[in-house]
């Protein structure tokens, strides 16, 4: 191996250790220079890496998958033209979105209309009828979507795009560090609450005791207002073409299927070890380096954190989220299914999710297809295989109480499977008031490290994009 890890004092944990890299290891064709190396080619990284570009930065891509994209996951039926998204649905017209999509040759397209189903509630617990509840109506949900518009207004100074500004301990709005469910009894907001977990994916595991913070993080004024004008849009071809085009655009400098496997870094610099999937292993020098993959400690490791960045990022907490295309002979493709916990009879919409996992199956067509995109979240730790098998037997409980009307078993047949696990903050309001946000952002330009992606600001794509815009010119100052 090129590098090792040199312990500074004696005890000292392995992630406090200094790194140091042989650099006679690595023939001058296995080396790459740059200004920027930028980890992580989903919308963040890809977005940073293509300014760069456009900037005459000299730039390397760094990214573990075969391809581009993040949290954008598009299949096209064999044989066809005819896609699906089932991962990142569409945009907003916010920041530089349309402007991005229109710089790599992709019309940023009409507006984003779902696909019109049957939805069927079913008690998570017993596979049955979620007999005796009542989602909130469309007007209903509109009105209180309009009341948290307002009340979240106060809050886009210092929460969109990034939290640069976010208050001192002393000054955070007590409102912000109390449960959700007070805050939102008060506005009288419940009948928005499916459609906020539904878009922000917020609330696995149950929404009433979150922080009102995080919940206004996950859905804020930006998508709100997106919600409420209707004006999410998509793309000519398919979400995942500008990754393509940004994938052509950048491809000399694109190192696919590859992962840090140890880095040295410095006021003065950065160098990293990178591995590709077939084991050969080049060294990158750069001046900055721009993580854009979320920054959790497993995550870290490879960069040898400190002492001040294992502070903030040991308080993270993990999520797991799935996404995939199933075909699924058992539901009427005119029907969707969504699984509900039973706490949410009569109308408590507060608790649609207070149950440890989430599923949804939604019809995508085309007609006679069969095929559905499959939802799934939990609260706790669980493989790709774990996943599936639960989802499996989640639907057939429905089966055999029923619900579904169908003889023998009824396996969902995979077509994609994609994990968006990432990692949240979910720190309770004491770690908030003691300064935490201010810590993390202190993170931002030392040992020539800067950050960008989901981890510091909404997880939407435009979002991350406009948040990105205000990292690069911090970091091309030192340029």
């Amino acid at each position: 191996m090129a590098c090792w890890r040199v312990p500074l004092i004696a005890l000292m944990t392995t992630a406090a250790a200094r790194t140091e890299i042989d650099e006679t290891l690595f023939s001058p064709s296995n080396t790459i220079e740059r200004d920027v190396a930028v980890v992580g080619g989903g919308a963040s990284g890809t977005y940073a890496a293509v300014q760069l570009h456009d900037l005459n930065k000299t730039i390397v891509l760094i990214e573990r998958d075969d391809h581009l994209s993040g949290h954008v996951n598009t299949y096209q039926i064999p044989g066809t033209n005819t896609t699906i998204e089932y991962g990142v649905q569409s945009y907003m017209r916010y920041g530089n979105a349309e402007a991005f999509f229109k710089r790599l040759g992709v019309e940023p397209g009409s507006p984003y209309k779902p696909r019109v189903s049957t939805n069927i509630n079913v008690d998570l617990s017993t596979g049955k009828i979620l007999t005796g509840y009542a989602p909130p109506s469309m007007n209903e949900t509109n009105e209180a979507l309009k009341k948290w518009l307002n009340y979240t207004a106060q809050y886009t100074s210092f929460l969109d795009p990034g939290y640069w500004s976010f208050p001192a301990p002393d000054d955070i709005p007590s409102d912000l560090l109390l449960p959700f469910e007070v805050v939102a009894k008060r506005l009288g907001i419940e009948a928005a609450v499916p459609r906020m977990m539904s878009i922000g994916n917020v609330g696995l595991g149950g929404i009433r005791d979150l922080l009102t913070l995080y919940v206004v993080m996950a859905f804020g004024y930006v998508v709100d207002n997106s919600t409420v004008e209707g004006s999410f849009f998509v793309p000519k071809g398919s979400n995942s073409l500008v990754y393509q085009r940004a994938n052509e655009l950048l491809r000399p400098d694109i190192l696919l299927s590859s992962k840090v496997a140890c880095g040295e870094r410095s006021d003065s610099g950065v160098k990293l070890v990178v591995k590709s999937a077939d084991g050969n292993q080049k060294l990158i020098k750069a001046k900055k380096l721009l993580i854009s993959a979320p920054p959790s400690l497993e995550n870290m490791k490879p960069f040898g954190l400190d002492e001040q960045e294992e502070e903030v990022y040991s308080t993270w907490e993990p999520t797991w989220s799935f996404v995939g295309v199933a075909k699924i002979a058992c539901i009427n493709e005119n029907n969707s299914v969504s699984f509900l916990a039973p706490s949410a009879v009569p109308a408590n919409h507060l608790a649609v999710r207070d149950y440890p996992y989430s599923l949804r199956f939604d019809s995508t067509g085309p007609v006679g297809g069969q095929l559905y995109r499959v939802i799934f979240g939990t609260n706790y730790s669980v493989s790709y295989e774990e996943a599936k098998s639960t989802v499996q037997a989640t639907l057939q409980k429905a089966i055999d109480v029923g619900t579904i009307t169908w003889n023998g078993s009824c396996e969902p047949e995979y077509r994609a499977w994609a994990d968006h696990n990432n990692i949240l903050w979910k720190n309770d309001a004491t770690l908030i008031k003691s300064g935490f946000v201010q810590k993390l952002y202190a993170l931002q330009g030392r040992r020539s490290t800067w950050y960008t992606g989901l981890t510091w600001t909404a997880h939407y794509s435009s979002n991350v994009w406009a948040y990105t815009d205000t990292v690069l010119p911090k970091l091309l100052k030192g340029l």
